[in-house]
């Protein structure tokens, strides 16, 4: 049973890349859940870093689904050093992020009247 999760574990983190980048991502939590099916979830002071560049996110909340291709952070997140399609994202902050691994798109939202927030270079 351990090598079975520690095997969906390595595929999820093959899974998880920008674009066509092959980036390995750190995740460290509270708690984490992952399923047969590759889905990882992962509650409680969520970092997220990668082993490529400075990339590092933050949130209360990760749920990665492997069907779908994408990265949900939810609470409180805090992004730094985010490139996406020859955009280069500072940082930014908001309530929910989407970041779709296989084409390298992301979705911001803000919820309770909140504004999403960012700096960002062309």
């Amino acid at each position: 049973m351990k090598s079975l999760f520690f095997a969906s574990f390595l595929f999820l983190l093959a899974e998880c890349s920008f674009a066509e980048e092959l980036t390995n991502y750190t995740i460290t939590s509270d708690s984490q859940t992952n399923t047969l099916e590759g889905d990882l979830e992962a509650i409680g002071n969520v970092v997220i870093k990668s082993n490529i560049g400075n990339f590092s996110a933050y949130s209360d909340k990760l749920s990665f689904d492997k069907d779908d291709k994408s990265l949900r952070l939810l609470g409180n997140v805090y992004v730094k050093n985010l490139e996406s399609e020859g955009i280069a994202i500072e940082e930014t902050s908001g309530d929910e992020l989407t970041i779709f691994t296989d084409i390298g798109l992301f979705e911001f939202k803000s919820q309770n009247k909140n504004r999403v927030t960012t700096k960002i270079k062309f």
